[in-house]
């Protein structure tokens, strides 16, 4: 008589309850990442988003439940959710059996600081302004009214006090956008959001590195807290987390601002605005294009900042090779600015000047992709 195998896999089962912490599966399959109590450190620091198991997630028998037949389940990020480890004590297979309604105040554990991978903070609670934002006319007239004088004159980061008073009078983000921010500021938030969108589009090849990308350029144009309300020092009439200067690409933003009831200076509706843009702005249609070609964070922040943002230095340089619209594939291909200025007999003021601007966004994408992804 045979002998009944007592290690099926099927006797050790395993439950656990976690936060959704990142939908948009690639492959199409429904999955999301999730933090799961009890097993992943909530510092971020020593357990990165990108580091969390993707998790299968039960669908009812309505579906196909096979490749190409199955829809992606409505899981929020921020859903709290119990399911069981396909694996069990080795506990990398999760599997979500449901969500549980829940009250985003109330946590499964208890006496540590608030996650913000945890609990999302909604872009329609989220404030105008922060401590180290740049004042502007607006708010010099706002907190004067309030009886607050700042420095009459010069340019002056927003104190605490200050951000209180104005984000008592400004609009925050429109809950139409129905968009979550997560992290503890804007360059946490801006990499998370543009790293899942690029996640969900699933054609970039390091979506990490791209977003990355574009966060290190955004913080050379309008400085390290990302304002959105900064202006240029100058008469350009640029705006916003990206300095958006073309008269259409401007009008295009406070359109979109309209159309979700809010303002052009919400730094939530600015991110949803490089979304959209990416998919329907003529003028940087070639952007998106270039970066599926792409492949490390090198190449994306140079294609950020030539097709995307197109400072001055890039619009020289442009001028003199005519590298931009006509030689990318083969300047790309070549090694990108770096590589040309190597092989380059005649170094022109435009050339290094590009160089050392690319190089300098370079290190900001550096330093935000160690800090807020993958080391």
């Amino acid at each position: 008589m045979r002998a009944i195998n007592t290690e099926f896999y099927g006797d050790d089962c395993r439950w656990f309850i976690g936060v959704v912490k990142q939908t948009g599966d690639s492959r199409g399959l429904g999955r999301v990442r999730v933090r799961i109590f009890g097993i992943h450190n909530e510092d971020t620091t020593k357990v990165k988003e990108s580091d969390l198991p993707w998790a299968s997630v039960i669908v009812p028998v309505t579906q196909g439940g096979v490749p190409g037949s199955t829809q992606p389940n409505g899981i929020q990020v921020g859903a709290q959710v119990f399911g069981i480890f396909l694996d069990g004590k080795a506990s990398q297979s999760p599997l979500i059996l449901g969500s549980i309604p829940h009250d985003a105040n109330l946590r499964v554990i208890g006496n540590e600081p608030a996650d913000p991978y945890a609990i999302p903070r909604p872009s329609s609670e989220e404030p105008a302004v922060r401590p180290g934002d740049m004042i502007t006319v607006q708010d010099r007239q706002i907190l004067s009214e309030a009886g607050v004088s700042p420095l009459p004159g010069i340019a002056e980061a927003i104190s605490a006090d200050m951000a209180e008073v104005l984000n008592g009078s400004k609009s925050k983000g429109s809950p139409s956008l129905r968009v979550n921010l997560i992290g503890v500021n804007r360059q946490q938030q801006a990499y998370n959001y543009l790293k899942n969108y690029f996640e969900s589009r699933g054609s970039i090849s390091d979506p990490g590195a791209c977003a990355a990308a574009f966060v290190g350029n955004f913080m050379n144009e309008s400085g390290p807290t990302l304002d959105p309300t900064a202006r240029p020092t100058t008469s350009e009439p640029a705006l916003g987390i990206a300095q958006w200067r073309t008269p259409d690409r401007r009008d295009n933003l406070k359109a979109f601002a309209i159309r979700h009831n809010t303002t052009e200076d919400n730094f939530s509706l600015q991110l949803a605005f490089v979304e959209w843009e990416l998919e329907n702005g003529l003028q940087v249609s070639r952007t998106y294009d270039r970066l599926v070609l792409a492949s490390t964070l090198l190449e994306y922040t140079e294609i950020v900042l030539a097709c995307y943002e197109t400072p001055n230095v890039a619009i020289d340089y442009h001028n003199e090779s005519n590298f931009l619209n006509h030689y990318w594939a083969v300047h790309g291909s070549l090694g990108g600015i770096r590589a040309a200025v190597a092989r380059s007999s005649r170094q022109s003021t435009a050339m290094l000047s590009y160089r050392d601007q690319f190089n300098i966004r370079l290190a900001d994408a550096k330093f935000v992709k160690s800090t807020y992804g993958d080391s």
